[in-house]
């Protein structure tokens, strides 16, 4: 497959900042997207503070502008930039791109086939609309805090680790723009899309709700390590995952751990009966992993056919024999911090990286060519910088 680059004629202009957008737009990017990330003059995107790793990572395949949109000569500028693009995507808060004359009717105006995406935090409608939020109002509002740690005790835990509700209204967010643009090839129409980060991480949940819904009031065993699935430490203090379902692979397990009378006890046949003997079996388990070293064990459930797998840490995940077999982590050679590479896009060969690793990205870098672009000659683009437009 090599250099997948499905998207390699859509041009999108990014109006985003922080986590979700410039996730989603870097998505696009992977498959070959041309994105022209738009920022104000001023300070640009506040990640560039924040994190700078992360927003080269996000943003690095991207063209950079610099564009002040409450000017009126900056909105003009962007309106003609959009009337030659395919894709808008804002994050603002509901009503901000109406003000800012910026919004699916003022584009969709400018560009009758525009396929222009909303992500917000809950929606462009409803009563908390336009309440200002971040990625963990959006993991509670979901019901995702309500499950982590142990949802048994009455306090709801921040899941440490990825951003869930940025990172699922990324993705939903990309997904129904490349759906836009297949539907489009139909009718050439101008299609909005109102995508809520909230309901993408209620969409994460939906497994857990249902059996929730069709089990009534969850109890700590619905939610906790389900005896033969969870995470195990072993005896040289190192994890694995344990993810038995079924009973043949109990089986395996019993074999391999030397538990017979385990697998022989029918108190213990079928998923429903061990999770039901969870608080028996749990206790059981850790202390049967905790007689053996990691790899001895890996090695040993791997061979007798079980559901197991490395707990990785961040610097063992570049590493792993899995992803170096299928080459996921790409070198990359211009930045030593970053030798272990970063991950191409996850779709076995294809050579297109996801992201980058620190590249030259200054605020407005591209500015000037893309107004060149649009037929602005030396003057007019020294003039719109000297009023701080750009």
């Amino acid at each position: 497959m090599g250099n997948f680059a499905p998207l390699h004629k859509i041009k999108v202009l990014d109006l985003t900042v922080l986590l979700p957008g410039p996730y989603c737009t870097m998505l696009l990017a992977g498959l070959g997207a041309q994105v022209i990330k738009v920022e104000r003059p001023q300070g640009g995107d506040l990640m560039r503070q924040m994190a700078p790793e992360a927003f080269h990572y996000l943003n690095g395949q991207k063209n950079f502008m610099t564009l002040d949109l409450k000017h009126p000569s900056g909105k003009e500028v962007f309106l003609n930039l959009a009337a030659s693009c395919d894709v808008v995507v804002e994050g603002f808060r509901p009503g901000v791109a109406a003000k800012l004359g910026v919004d699916f009717a003022s584009v969709s105006k400018a560009n009758r086939s525009i396929i222009y995406c909303s992500l917000s935090g809950y929606g462009q409608d409803g009563p908390y609309a336009h309440m200002p939020g971040h990625d963990i109002n959006y993991m509670g509002v979901a019901g995702l805090l309500a499950i982590s740690g142990d949802p048994s005790s009455g306090h709801p835990e921040y899941p440490y680790g990825p951003q869930y509700a940025d990172l699922m209204g990324a993705m939903f967010g990309a997904s129904s723009i490349m759906a836009a643009l297949v539907d489009r090839g139909q009718d050439g129409q101008a299609q909005y899309l109102d995508v809520s980060l909230a309901e993408s991480t209620a969409m994460l949940m939906m497994p857990r709700y249902v059996e929730f819904m069709s089990k009534g009031r969850p109890s700590k065993q619905q939610f906790m390590s389900r005896g033969p699935y969870g995470v195990f430490e072993t005896r040289d203090h190192k994890f694995i995952t344990l993810g038995i379902v079924e009973d043949h692979f109990w089986d395996n397990f019993c074999r391999a751990a030397e538990l017979p009378e385990l697998s022989q006890d029918p108190t213990l046949r079928g998923w429903d009966a061990r999770n039901r003997q969870a608080e028996r079996l749990r206790p059981l388990l850790e202390k049967v992993f905790r007689k053996r070293d990691y790899q001895d064990w890996l090695e040993r459930l791997i061979a007798a056919d079980v559901p197991v797998a490395p707990v990785n840490s961040l610097d063992d995940l570049a590493q792993d024999p899995q992803f170096l077999a299928r080459g996921f982590f790409r070198p990359s050679p211009k930045d030593e911090d970053m030798a272990a590479g970063l991950p191409r896009f996850p779709l076995r060969d294809t050579d297109r990286r996801i992201g980058a690793s620190a590249p030259e990205t200054p605020l407005g870098r591209d500015t000037d060519r893309w107004l060149s672009d649009l037929g602005m000659g030396r003057d007019a683009i020294d003039s719109l910088r000297e009023q701080k437009v750009i």
